[in-house]
C-alpha cells in the first residue's frame, strides 16, 4: 500500500484528477444545458415577477413622499436596509444628470451610474425619467430582473426628477429550481454516485492528505509563525509547492527582520523630526516676538535713548531671525544637492581678522574672550570659496560662545603641506561645558540636538553643525570633533586650498573707498511699496538721487527720456517686464545707455539665479532683507570699476 502511495504521488495532478471527474462533468453539463436550466430560468423569471413589480412600485411612491419632505436620512436609511436582502444586486437614486444620489454603498455617492457594478441601458433610463413609469427588463445571461422607475417631487421650491434602480436576482430562488429541476437531477444520481466514489478514494490518497499538510503550514505562514517544516514528498504538483512554500517562508522571515528594522529606524527618525520641529517654532517665534514687539514698543516711546534701545533689540531680533532662515535654507539647498562651491583667490588674514572683529563684541557680552592664533605663512592669498569658508568658522565659533560663559574661545589657522596638496586647518577650541560621549555620536546628525541643561538656555535650530560638516565635505575636507564632558571642546576642519601670490588679489578696498565719495543719479526699478520708500530712504541717507519706476518697462522708458542715471537698481519680480529681462533690453541696445551699471536687488539669493542675473548683464548684486552698509559698499563697488 505505501509503494502505491508512493507511486500515485509521483504522477503529475493535471493528468491524475481529469480522468475521474470527465464522465461525470460531461453528463451533468448535457442534461443542465438542454432540460434542467430552461425550465428552472423560466420557473425563477416567473416566481420573480410576482413580488417585483409590487415592490419597486411601493419605493417609488414611498421616496416621492421623503423626498419632497426632505428626509434625504431615511430615504439613505431605507435604501441601506433594503439592499442588505442579499437578493437585491443594485438599490440606487440617481440624478437628473446621471449622478448617484443615494446608493446601497455610500461610497459610490457623486459618482457616475456606470459605477453601479450592473448593466444598464441607457435608452431605458432616458425613457423612465421623462414619462415617470416602471420600466423591467430582464438580463438571461445575469439572471437578474432591473427596474427603472422615475421619481417626480418638490425639492426647495422645484420640481426635480430622479430615477430609482433597482437590480433584484433570481438567485434565492435555488429552492424552488431544485424542486422544479429535481426529477431531472435524480435521473443521473445514480450514475454520478459510482463515478464520485471512485473520485473521491482516489482523491483522498493522492490529494486530501497532503493538501491538509499544505493548509496548516500555509495558516502558520499567514500568522507569521516560525520555523515552517512539513514532510510532504513526491515530484508532482503539490510536492514541488510544498518545495516553494519553504523557500518562501525563508525569504519572508528574512525581510520581515529587515522592514522590523526599517520601521524602527523610521520611527526614530519621525521623532527627531518632530522634536526639530518643535525647536523650529520656538526658535523662529521667538526673535519674531522681539522684532514686533520692539517696533509695537517703539511706536508709543517718546524717549530718545529708550528708541535706540528698542530699534536695536528689534533689528537684533530681526538678524537672529534671519540667521535661523538662512540655516534653514542653506541646509534645504545642500538635501537636495542645489549648494555648490565656488574657489576665488582671497587675502585669508584679512578674511581671519573680519571674522574676529565681528564676533569680539559677541564673545565680550558672555565675559569672553576671543583668541586668534593665525599660524606663519597665513598671510597670503588661497583659492578657496570664501563666502562658505567663512559661514562655517563663523558657526563654529558661534557654536563655541552658545556654551562658554566666562572663558576663552581660541581660533587656531595653520597652512600645512603634504604630498598631495596644500590644507588650511582651522580649530576652534572652547572652555565650555563639553559633550558627553552620547552626543558626540550624534552631533553631526540631522535634525539633531543636543539635550544637556547648557544648550536648552542658549537654544539654536540645530542645524550649524551638520551644514558645516555638508559645507566642508563639499570643499573636499574632513571635519572632527574632541571633547569631554566638562573640559570643554575643540572643533577642527581641514579643506584642499591653492596658495597664490598676494598681488593676484585685487586690493578692493581702495576701490571702494574712493567710490563711497561719488554722489549718483540712481534709477530704481521695483514694484513693492514699502520696498520702494526704504530702499529711497537708504538711497538718499547716502546721498544719492533716486527716481522710481515700478516695473521694468517703466524703468526702460524713464531710461529713454533721461540721459543722466549712473546707475540702476533693478528688482526682478516684478509685473509686466520682470527685471532680468529689463536687463537683457538695456544690454541689448545700440547707445551709450547699453553700458550703465545696474545692480540686482532681489531675494532670489540661490547661486544659480546670481549666475543667471549675471550672464543677463548684472554688474552687482544685493540680496533682501537689504542692509543699507552692503548696498553702500556695492554701490561703491560698481561704481568704481564703471
Amino acid at each position: 500500500m505505501r509503494q502505491f502511495g508512493s507511486v500515485l504521488d509521483d504522477i503529475p495532478i493535471r493528468y491524475f484528477v481529469p480522468l475521474g471527474f470527465l464522465v461525470a462533468t460531461l453528463v451533468t453539463f448535457l442534461v443542465y444545458l438542454f432540460v434542467a436550466l430552461p425550465e428552472a430560468e423560466e420557473k425563477a423569471y416567473a416566481l420573480t415577477e410576482k413580488d417585483f413589480n409590487r415592490t419597486i412600485s411601493d419605493m417609488q411612491g414611498r421616496y416621492n413622499t421623503l423626498l419632497s419632505e426632505g428626509n434625504q436620512f431615511s430615504v439613505s436609511q431605507d435604501i441601506f436596509i433594503t439592499a442588505d436582502d442579499p437578493t437585491v444586486h443594485a438599490l440606487a437614486i440617481l440624478s437628473a444628470d446621471g449622478l448617484i444620489r443615494f446608493a446601497y454603498n455610500s461610497s459610490l455617492n457623486g459618482q457616475p451610474y456606470e459605477a453601479l457594478d450592473v448593466r444598464l441601458d441607457e435608452k431605458q433610463i432616458r425613457r423612465a425619467l421623462l414619462t415617470g413609469q416602471i420600466v423591467e427588463v430582464r438580463d438571461r445571461e445575469k439572471k437578474t430582473i432591473t427596474g427603472y422607475a422615475g421619481l417626480g417631487f418638490v425639492e426647495d421650491g422645484v420640481m426635480a426628477k430622479n430615477l430609482l434602480i433597482y437590480v433584484q436576482s433570481t438567485a434565492e430562488l435555488a429552492g424552488e429550481i431544485q424542486h422544479t429541476a429535481l426529477h431531472l437531477v435524480s435521473l443521473m444520481g445514480l450514475t454520478l454516485f459510482v463515478l464520485a466514489l471512485f473520485v473521491l478514494i482516489l482523491t483522498w490518497l493522492k490529494i486530501d492528505r497532503r493538501l491538509k499538510k499544505l493548509l496548516i503550514a500555509s495558516n502558520k505562514l499567514a500568522s507569521e509563525e516560525e520555523g515552517i517544516d512539513f514532510d510532504i514528498g513526491g515530484r508532482d504538483e503539490l510536492g514541488q509547492l510544498a518545495g516553494q512554500l519553504k523557500t518562501t517562508s525563508r525569504i519572508l522571515s528574512h525581510k520581515q527582520a529587515r522592514t522590523n528594522e526599517a520601521m524602527k529606524k523610521a520611527q526614530a527618525a519621525t521623532e527627531i523630526k518632530s522634536e526639530f520641529l518643535s525647536n523650529m517654532s520656538h526658535e523662529i517665534r521667538t526673535p519674531m516676538n522681539g522684532v514686533i514687539s520692539g517696533l509695537n514698543l517703539l511706536m508709543s516711546s517718546k524717549d530718545e535713548d529708550e528708541k535706540n534701545e528698542l530699534m536695536g533689540a528689534s533689528l537684533s531680533s530681526a538678524h537672529a531671525l534671519l540667521n535661523i532662515i538662512n540655516d534653514i535654507l542653506d541646509f534645504s539647498k545642500l538635501e537636495a544637492g542645489k549648494l555648490s562651491v565656488h574657489p576665488a583667490p582671497f587675502l585669508l588674514a584679512r578674511m581671519l581678522r573680519d571674522i574676529h572683529i565681528l564676533m569680539r563684541p559677541v564673545a565680550a557680552e558672555k565675559c569672553n574672550a576671543l583668541v586668534l592664533d593665525v599660524g606663519d605663512g597665513c598671510d597670503t592669498c588661497v583659492v578657496a570659496d570664501e563666502v562658505r569658508l567663512r559661514q562655517v568658522i563663523n558657526n563654529l565659533v558661534s557654536n563655541a560662545l552658545k556654551f562658554t560663559e566666562g572663558g576663552t574661545i581660541t581660533v587656531s589657522v595653520a597652512l600645512q603641506k603634504n604630498a598631495l596638496e596644500q590644507q588650511l586647518e582651522v580649530r576652534v577650541q572652547d572652555t565650555g561645558a563639553g559633550i558627553s560621549q552620547e552626543d558626540l555620536e550624534r552631533l553631526f546628525q540631522r535634525f539633531s540636538q543636543l539635550r544637556n541643561a547648557m544648550e536648552k538656555r542658549t537654544g539654536g535650530t540645530g542645524l550649524g553643525l551638520a551644514i558645516s560638516q555638508q559645507l566642508v565635505q563639499l570643499m573636499g575636507g574632513t571635519i572632527g570633533v574632541e571633547s569631554e564632558l566638562g573640559e570643554g571642546s575643540t572643533f577642527w576642519f581641514r579643506i584642499p586650498v591653492e596658495v597664490r601670490e598676494t598681488a593676484e588679489v585685487k586690493d578692493a578696498g581702495a576701490d571702494i573707498g574712493a567710490g563711497q565719495a561719488r554722489q549718483a543719479k540712481i534709477l530704481l526699478a521695483e514694484d513693492v511699496v514699502i520696498n520702494q520708500m526704504l530702499i529711497t530712504k537708504m538711497l538718499k541717507t547716502l546721498g544719492h538721487e533716486v527716481i522710481l519706476a515700478e516695473d521694468g518697462e517703466k524703468a526702460i522708458n524713464l531710461l529713454d527720456r533721461d540721459n543722466g542715471f549712473d546707475l540702476i537698481l533693478m528688482d526682478n519680480q516684478m509685473p509686466v517686464l520682470s527685471g532680468m529681462e529689463a536687463t537683457k533690453r538695456i544690454r541689448a541696445r545700440t547707445d551709450s545707455k547699453a553700458a550703465i551699471p545696474i545692480i540686482a536687488l532681489t531675494a532670489d539669493a540661490l547661486m544659480e539665479q546670481r549666475d543667471a542675473f549675471f550672464s543677463a548683464g548684472i554688474n552687482g548684486f544685493v540680496s533682501k532683507p537689504i542692509e543699507i552698509d552692503k548696498l553702500r559698499l556695492e554701490i561703491a563697488r560698481v561704481l568704481s570699476e564703471a
